[in-house]
This record gives C-alpha cells, sequence and structure tokens, in this order.
C-alpha cells in the first residue's frame, strides 16, 4: 500500500494505491495523503491538484484489516482522514477527483470533498459507514448537504444506498461522467485547463464560497469587496485586463 504524488508540469496528481484491496486506505496511508495534499497545497509551483486511485477503483475507504494505528479513533482520524478532507476543501487551488471506479465510504466522501468529479461511467459511490455500525466521518456530513440537500444527504448516509456515475452527477456529487476509456486523457485536459486559472483569484472564490453557509448576506458581501481588492492588485489581474484589450487569450501565472 502506497500514496503516491507524481508532477506533471503545474498539475499535481495523489494516486492511492492498493488496487487488491480497491485501494482501501488504512492510518499510515492516510497520513501520508495528507502530507501530501498539505505539500501541494504550499508548493507555489502547483496550481491543481488530481486524486485519484490505482486500478479500476477510486477508493473503498478505510482498510479494516489494515494497520488502524496507535492512537484514540478520534486521534488518528484528525491526522488522517479528516485531514485529508479539511485539506481538500480549504486548499486555495482547484482539486479534482479521477473517479475510475467504486468510491465508498471515506472514499466517497475523499471524491465529494474535491472541487471537481469526474467519474467513468461503470463508478459509483456509496457512505455506508451505517452499514457496519459506524458514523459518517471524513467530511461526509459537511460537504453531502451542501451538495445534495439535508434530505437526500440523510438517506445517503443512513441507508448507505449506492449511486451509480449517472445519478451522482444529477444529484451534485459529480460534475460529468464519461466512458473508462477516456477518463485519463479527459481529466488530464480538464485539469491542465484549471491549472491555467488565475490561482489567488480561485482561492478567493472557494474560500468564499465554501464560507457562505455560515455568513449573513452583508458579511458576504463584504468578505467578496475584500477578495476583490486584493486580488486588482495581482499580476493576474494586470494580465486578464491587457488581454482583454488585445483580444487575446490571458496567460496567467497564479500571481
Amino acid at each position: 500500500m502506497s500514496v503516491e504524488l507524481t508532477r506533471d508540469g503545474a498539475v499535481a496528481t495523489i494516486t492511492i494505491s492498493n488496487p487488491e484491496r480497491k485501494n482501501a486506505v488504512d492510518a499510515p496511508a492516510s497520513k501520508e495523503m495528507a502530507e501530501h495534499i498539505h505539500d501541494a497545497a504550499y508548493d507555489d509551483s502547483v496550481r491543481c491538484v488530481v486524486i485519484t486511485g490505482e486500478g479500476d477503483a477510486f477508493c473503498s475507504g478505510l482498510d479494516l484489516a489494515g494497520d488502524m494505528g496507535g492512537g484514540s479513533p478520534a486521534a488518528e482520524l484528525e491526522h488522517g482522514l479528516n485531514a485529508i478532507a479539511s485539506g481538500l476543501i480549504r486548499m486555495e487551488k482547484p482539486t479534482v477527483a479521477k473517479v475510475p471506479g467504486p468510491a465508498v465510504g471515506a472514499g466517497g466522501s475523499i471524491a465529494a470533498a474535491c472541487d471537481f468529479v469526474y467519474a467513468a461511467e461503470d463508478a459509483f459511490f456509496e457512505w455506508g459507514f451505517t452499514n457496519i455500525g459506524l458514523a459518517p466521518d471524513t467530511g461526509a456530513t459537511y460537504v453531502l448537504p451542501r451538495l445534495v440537500g439535508v434530505r437526500k444527504a440523510l438517506e445517503l448516509v443512513i441507508t448507505g444506498d449506492r449511486i451509480d456515475a449517472e445519478e451522482a452527477v444529477e444529484l451534485g456529487v459529480a460534475n460529468d461522467t464519461v466512458p473508462a476509456e477516456e477518463l485519463d486523457s479527459f481529466v488530464d485536459d480538464r485539469a491542465e485547463t484549471l491549472a491555467g486559472r488565475p490561482t489567488m483569484a480561485v482561492g478567493a472564490a472557494k474560500r468564499l464560497v465554501y464560507r457562505s453557509h455560515q455568513r449573513s448576506l452583508e458579511e458576504t458581501l463584504r468578505e467578496e469587496a475584500l477578495a476583490q481588492e486584493t486580488m486588482i492588485d495581482s499580476d493576474d489581474f494586470a494580465e486578464g485586463v491587457a488581454a482583454f484589450m488585445e483580444n487575446r487569450d490571458p496567460e496567467f501565472e497564479g500571481q
């Protein structure tokens, strides 16, 4: 079992590699993945992060037969799976889940915590924590109500019902579904496009959207104004205006 971080230009890809167990993660692997996410978040040369699994699965959640770590369950979650979810949501760069197959339990939560989710047509999502007597974790109860609404989120986490890729798109859990043989090239193209966006503005957009549920209209408008004040001084804004005036595509540098 391993979690690998690779680079292709400004795109970093984090791959969960445990194909014999559908890319289930144990405690050490979850901590390693959280560290990779942290490193990518603070590496200015990385402008988009892709999360995926080796082979025909995304991630089947916690490996119950693996190393559960030496701390309390709460401590292990805090430094492992929960750190993954918070790292993805708080990262001020676009994150993409490339889902070639099952995304189950914590795996479903990790995918849902990404900004963009693209799934193979035969992939599926399942938050089956209660099927084995556990409560939802890895941010499932934070992300799912925001994506699908409280009532549907309760249905998904209490019944553990499986949803296929098409339904995931309909519910807003996934952005799109593509044939399995086209998934790699589709996500590569999408990630390259996202990496070319103005990183500071992308980070501000993520921060504003995720925090909007916790703020009043007045607070949101003020935060938007403060963010805009920062963006106006950025090199990317200057480039965006210049490109518009010169009728050309902008070449953003993420600064």
